[in-house]
């Protein structure tokens, strides 16, 4: 054994957990608390794995020399160990329970498969003809097509080899493995930040705008959704959820009862995350250059993936309109403007103009307020998650015009996608503290709960605004 083979084994050993990630299908029919549930779960997964996975290979490596180094009976250990120390039945019933485990696998990959493809074209990434459906069956023929027709032609293009699949397959599994550690980092160091601002909120605000008083750890934010973009670097301190006096000195740290910890358990459960992500990537970067036609392959893939993508995002850039992604606000934007886009205003493209011309640098959060009953063509499937912006083209349509100002101004953004409720516009306009709210003139009337130090009107070539303005 040499430090380079024993490199190369470690990153191969991770082929052994491919799979795990299943177990988040099962979410929904968790018993509560799905927390703890679902940890006793992975565990159980995971000593399992750690069990049988070594001890088959030990047993049908050293056990069957010959057969292991067979390039015929390689992929047959298993039932081969089941029929030299069991009997024939045995040997037969391995082999049928592994074709159809594979089966199933194959299975739940072209599922999954295809509902990346429809992920990927609902956010205009992908040409929309991937969403279309049969009109006989309702199936998504095209995205089914290319998920099945894909890897039917690399498994001719490799002649069925096994190893060069094996290969194949870590490259994707380790990337897939690498990006999910580094998001989840990514996630648990945000909600750590978030704990620590909380320590320096106010116990209690001063009323604003008529409202009661609110406790400090009852301010209201806009969390940031799964899709939420890096946030802009800008006001560090509010985004960070600091409260600063009026002589921009930190206040000092509520006195709440109830604040957030950071347990010293979690601080050493957080940089065990750093850990796995590093080792992780060691493994991926080890298969990188270990195995140069699986990273060719997988080089490939991404490539003709991010190609597409991108003529895709240039073709709706030259017809004026950006694909964009709903954000969220981390908190609040002084100096901000707030644009509020409705689904039944026709003066939308005037709002999102005016914000632009008057954001004199400063960020510029565009809401879209759709007050219609979402139209879907279907059912929800079950367990589907709905996100009634992907399904909304009138403010898709909206927001890529915004999207495309804005990129030519040079001017940061958010882009935030509500439900008609109630206090929508408000709390988002509480969150953010903009000193401009930049609406219809003709809809200004319907936010009431929002109340302006004083309203400025605008004629435009579009139609006429109304300026909400507040100096907090």
């Amino acid at each position: 054994l040499t430090p380079i083979s024993i490199l190369i084994g470690f990153a191969g050993s991770f082929l052994a957990f491919s799979g795990l990630e299943s177990i988040s299908q099962l979410s929904p029919v968790m018993k509560t608390p799905r927390k703890k549930v679902a940890g006793i779960a992975l565990l159980i997964v995971v000593l399992t794995i750690g069990l049988t996975s070594p001890l088959l290979t030990i047993f049908s490596t050293l056990l069957q020399p010959q057969e292991a180094a067979d390039p015929v009976k390689n992929s047959q250990l298993i039932s081969l160990l089941a029929g030299h120390w069991g009997n024939a039945f045995l040997q037969t019933e391995v082999a049928i329970s592994a074709g159809a485990l594979l089966v199933f696998a194959s299975n739940t990959a072209i599922i999954g498969a295809y509902h990346v493809f429809m992920a990927l074209s609902r956010m205009e990434f992908f040409p929309a003809f991937v969403l279309q459906r049969n009109k006989l069956r309702g199936t998504p023929h095209y995205s089914i097509a290319l998920a099945t027709f894909i890897p039917i032609a690399v498994l001719i293009l490799v002649k069925g080899n096994i190893i060069i699949l094996g290969d194949m397959y870590a490259f994707g599994l380790l990337g897939a493995f690498t990006l999910t550690c580094l998001g989840l980092d990514l996630v648990r160091y945000r909600e750590r930040k978030a704990i620590r601002a909380k320590r320096y909120q106010p116990a209690v605000t001063q009323p604003e705008n008529g409202h009661e008083p609110l406790a400090g750890n009852q301010l209201e934010t806009e969390a940031t959704s799964s899709s939420t973009r890096q946030q802009d670097t800008f006001n560090g301190d509010a985004l960070a959820g600091i409260s600063r006096t009026e002589d921009s000195h930190p206040t000092a740290p509520s006195a709440q009862v109830n604040q957030p910890k950071i347990s010293l358990w979690s601080t050493i459960d957080f940089y065990l995350g750093f850990l796995t992500t590093a080792l992780v990537m060691i493994a991926w970067s080890t298969n990188l250059v270990a195995k140069p036609l699986a990273t060719a392959f997988g080089g490939t893939v991404a490539g003709v993936g991010m190609l597409v993508a991108y003529i895709n995002y240039m073709g709706h850039k030259r017809r004026g309109r950006i694909p964009v992604m709903i954000t969220g606000v981390e908190g609040r934007l002084p100096g901000s403007v707030l644009a509020v886009l409705t689904s039944s205003n026709g003066h939308n493209d005037a709002v999102i103009r005016t914000a632009i011309n008057n954001a004199e640098g400063h960020p510029v959060v565009f809401l879209y307020v759709n007050d219609k009953k979402p139209q879907t063509s279907r059912p929800p499937s079950m367990f589907e998650v709905v996100d009634p912006y992907l399904d909304d083209m009138q403010a898709k349509e909206y927001f890529g015009r915004a999207e495309s100002l804005a990129q030519k101004a040079k001017i940061p953004r958010r882009f935030v996608y509500r439900q008609q409720a109630p206090g929508a516009v408000s709390r988002v306009w509480q969150a953010v503290h903009p000193r401009d709210i930049v609406v219809a003139a003709n809809i200004a009337p319907e936010f009431e709960d929002v109340n302006p130090d004083r309203i400025r009107y605008e004629l435009t070539s579009s139609g006429k605004v109304a300026h909400m303005l507040k100096h907090w």
